[in-house]
C-alpha cells in the first residue's frame, strides 16, 4: 500500500510504502494517525497439495518460492527450488559449503533474479512490484551490510530512512533494535571499531529496523567465537515468535538449537524439507537402504515411513517408528525392489549430512546383482559408532 505525505516538505521519504507496515509491528503510529492504514483482510495461503501432512494447516504463508532455478552456462546453481515459509517458522537451511545457500537467499531477498521460478511475499509477486514486497524482508547477508565509517545509531537511523520508514517513528524503531539486538553499550561508536560480534548484531539490527515480516539471515554466525555464537542463537530464538525467519548454516548444531524446521540443498537441489521435530524423533528407528536399481521409485510412498531422503544413486535413508530391516526388506520386495543392504543409523539428519558430504565411489553397488542371505563383498557389516550392518 502507497501512502502520500500531505506535508509541505520533499525529500525521498515523503513516500511511504508499507504494506501492513505496522500492524506486526510494536512501534504503532500516534492514535490520530491510525486511520491513515488499512489493515489487509485476507493473507494468502498456501494451496495443501503436495505437502507434507503436518504443514497442512491453515497458517499463514508469509513468502512462497516456487521452481527457482540458476544456472550460468551448463553449471546448474539451483534447479527448481520449491518451499513455502509460514508465519512463526524458523526454517533451518542447510547444505554444504557450495550447495547454492546463499544464491537462494539473494532471490529469496530480492537482490538477484533467478532465470526461472517465481516468489510471492504475502500478496505481491516478488520481481513484478519490487518496492512493497521488499518493505516486508529483513535481509543480512553472511558478511556485514554495514558501512565501518558510520556509527551504529547514525547508520540504523541511515537505513530506515532508506527503507522508507515513516519519519515519525524513526527514533523509536531505532531504539527498539538497538535494544532487541543488545547493542546499548556501543550505540555511539564507530562500527569499523567493532567486535567482529558486534558488527554481526548490527547487521542483524539493519535487518530488523523496519519491522519485516520475514527475517533472511545467510550464516549469521559465521566466524563467531563461543559467546558470540550463543548470543547470536538467543537473538534469533527471541525473534522467532514474532517473524518467519529463514536461517541458513552449514551446521547442523546450529540448526538444532534455533529452528523448528529443516530444509536441505545439495548442488542446488533440494534433498528434504521437513519439521526438525520428525527428522530427530529419538522414538525413530533410521536406516541407510542401498538398492539394486536406481530408478523413479520413492520410498516415501512406503508405509510406516516417517520420512525418506535419496542421497545419492541407489542410496537412501529412512525413518520411522516401526521400522525394522526386515520389515523394509518385506516392504521393498512387494513393490518390486530389492535391497542389497541395510544399515541401522543413531542419527537421521547426521547421517544425511554424512552421505552428501561422502563422494560416491564407482564401486557402489548400485546396478550390481541384489544379495540375499550372506552378505557378499560389497554388503559387510560394519564396525564404525553409530551404525550396525544387517546385510539383505
Amino acid at each position: 500500500m502507497a501512502v502520500k505525505n500531505n506535508n509541505n516538505t520533499s525529500g525521498p521519504t515523503d513516500d511511504v510504502v508499507l504494506d501492513k507496515p505496522l500492524a506486526s509491528s510494536p512501534v504503532a503510529l500516534p492514535e490520530k494517525q491510525s486511520d491513515r492504514w488499512t489493515e489487509s483482510s485476507s493473507d494468502w495461503i498456501a494451496p495443501p497439495a503436495n505437502k507434507p501432512a503436518a504443514f497442512q494447516s491453515p497458517r499463514t504463508a508469509a513468502l512462497i518460492a516456487q521452481d527457482l532455478s540458476v544456472s550460468y552456462g551448463k553449471q546448474h546453481v539451483l534447479s527448481r527450488i520449491s518451499f513455502t515459509l509460514y508465519q512463526g517458522d524458523t526454517l533451518g537451511l542447510l547444505g554444504l559449503n557450495g550447495a547454492g545457500k546463499s544464491t537462494l537467499l539473494k532471490i529469496l531477498s530480492g537482490a538477484m533474479a533467478p532465470n526461472q521460478g517465481t516468489v510471492k511475499i504475502g500478496e505481491h509477486e516478488l520481481y513484478e512490484n519490487i518496492i512493497a514486497p521488499r518493505m516486508k524482508i529483513g535481509y543480512a547477508p553472511d558478511k556485514p551490510a554495514v558501512y565501518p565509517e558510520f556509527r551504529v545509531t547514525e547508520f540504523l537511523h541511515f537505513i530506515a530512512r532508506m527503507r522508507r520508514l515513516d519519519r515519525r517513528i524513526i527514533k523509536s524503531s531505532v531504539e527498539l533494535v538497538i535494544d532487541r539486538c543488545a547493542l546499548g553499550e556501543v550505540r555511539n561508536r564507530i562500527i569499523g571499531n567493532l567486535s567482529t560480534g558486534y558488527q554481526q548484531r548490527v547487521n542483524i539490527a539493519q535487518a530488523l529496523v523496519h519491522s519485516p515480516k520475514i527475517l533472511i539471515l545467510d550464516e549469521p554466525t559465521n566466524g563467531l567465537d563461543p559467546v558470540q555464537l550463543m548470543e547470536i542463537r538467543e537473538l534469533v530464538s527471541s525473534l522467532a515468535p514474532d517473524q518467519a525467519i529463514l536461517f541458513s548454516s552449514h551446521l547442523l548444531s546450529e540448526v538444532n538449537s534455533t529452528c523448528n524446521r529443516v530444509m536441505l540443498i545439495d548442488c542446488g537441489r533440494q534433498i528434504l524439507d521437513s519439521p526438525l521435530k520428525v527428522l530427530s524423533n529419538k522414538k525413530n528407528n533410521s536406516f541407510e537402504v542401498r538398492l539394486a536399481k536406481d530408478g523413479e521409485f520413492n520410498l516415501n510412498d512406503l508405509p510406516g515411513i516417517a520420512h525418506a531422503c535419496r542421497t545419492k544413486a541407489g542410496h537412501w535413508l529412512v525413518t520411522g517408528d516401526s521400522l525394522t530391516p526386515e520389515h523394509l526388506k518385506s516392504m521393498l520386495g512387494s513393490r518390486g525392489q530389492q535391497a542389497i543392504q541395510i544399515n541401522t543409523e543413531e542419527n537421521y539428519l547426521e547421517s544425511i549430512f554424512k552421505q552428501l558430504a561422502t563422494p560416491a565411489h564407482e564401486d557402489d553397488p548400485v546396478a550390481g546383482d541384489p544379495v540375499s542371505g550372506d552378505p557378499s563383498p560389497n554388503t559387510t557389516d560394519t564396525n564404525e559408532p553409530g551404525k550396525k550392518g544387517n546385510a539383505i
